[in-house]
């Protein structure tokens, strides 16, 4: 009867607890002991390597805040990734089958996070990413081990993949060196000035380079002079008859110069421009006779150079120098212009 009673007062749960409480506790330990699997990273980086001949990052350069050209990694996988680098990344973009990721240059690690697989934190690929270069990124979900796909030769280990255990990628295809794009070809045309101790000059500059190229420029004052009865010296002594005439005061002159040279990317859109050429500087002055002397201490004709800078900003270039002729006359040489 004790027994009977004992069992009529326990309710219908605590019965069934009691009738399977090993199955219960069994249950309970293998969620236990799986917690951890769960919350464990669940996929892998395939690969990373460079892409030497894809021009994507130079043709369309996007530029961090100190207006360096970024790195472009293309990342192969879910479009449900998360990622961060210590620099930052300046541009997310979504195309086909890809996520296109623009980091600043020298960027040498990045952090990948996925709502569902996990994290991996701080990847490094060992090497700071070049500006305006591409890199690729494969990510896959995390498979079984592999097997060996390569037989090890006898007698010598082969290295596998410390991820996936596969033979090793550095070994079965060496990756090629790493080959900056060719910049593309730039043309510019400015038009300029010359101004210096005479009348100001006018005309022209062309340009063509990638990181080095050749220029061709032109200044004159399109000036015609009279023509002369003689020369005189630079105080305005008469040459020939050693004598100082009278001047009306009133002077003509004309310049003319033509050079060419070469022109370099220095850093970034900043180029030096150094070229030589011909020059030619006239000076005549009115006697009171109406007749006219050439003034050889004023005039100078011979070899022309100049030096200057040219700095290129989207469309437009500017440039500024300094021009001689002969190291008789100088000028300052300013101008502006388009490339395209």
């Amino acid at each position: 009867m004790k027994n009977s009673q004992t069992h009529t007062n326990l309710s219908l749960p605590a019965l069934y607890a009691k009738k399977h409480g090993r199955q219960l506790l069994a249950v309970l330990f293998y969620l236990l002991s799986s917690a951890p699997l769960l919350q464990a990273q669940e996929f892998v980086v395939r690969n990373f390597r460079s892409l030497p001949n894809d021009i994507t990052a130079y043709i369309q350069p996007v530029r961090d805040l100190n207006e360096e050209a970024c790195a472009l990694i293309k990342v192969v996988g879910s479009t449900d990734y998360a990622f961060s680098t210590p620099l930052g990344i300046v541009k997310r973009q979504h195309e086909i089958g890809e996520i296109w990721l623009y980091v600043p240059k020298g960027s040498i690690q990045l952090t990948i996070k996925h709502p569902q697989w996990g994290v991996l934190r701080d990847y490094k690929w060992g090497f700071p990413l070049e500006s305006r270069m591409t890199y690729e990124l494969v990510l896959t979900p995390k498979n079984p081990p592999y097997q060996p796909l390569v037989k090890p030769l006898k007698g010598k280990p082969v290295p596998y993949d410390t991820l996936l255990h596969l033979p090793s990628r550095l070994d079965l295809h060496p990756t090629p060196p790493i080959k900056r794009p060719k910049e593309r070809w730039s043309r510019m045309i400015l038009t300029q000035m010359g101004i210096g101790s005479g009348k100001p000059t006018f005309g022209f500059r062309l340009a063509w380079m990638r990181r080095h190229g050749a220029y061709l420029s032109c200044l004159s004052d399109f000036r015609s002079l009279p023509g002369t009865a003689g020369s005189c010296e630079k105080d305005g002594q008469w040459t020939d008859l050693s004598l100082y005439p009278y001047y009306t005061g009133v002077t003509r002159e004309s310049n003319f110069s033509i050079q060419g040279g070469a022109i370099h990317r220095l850093y970034r859109e900043l180029c030096l421009y150094e070229g030589m050429g011909y020059g030619k500087r006239s000076v005549t002055w009115e006697m009171s006779d109406k007749q006219w002397l050439l003034n050889k201490g004023l005039s100078t004709k011979g070899v022309s150079a100049e030096i200057g800078l040219l700095w290129r900003f989207q469309h437009w270039a500017v440039a500024g120098g300094v021009h001689t002729i002969n190291g008789n006359y100088w000028e300052g040489t300013l101008g502006i212009g388009i490339q395209f």
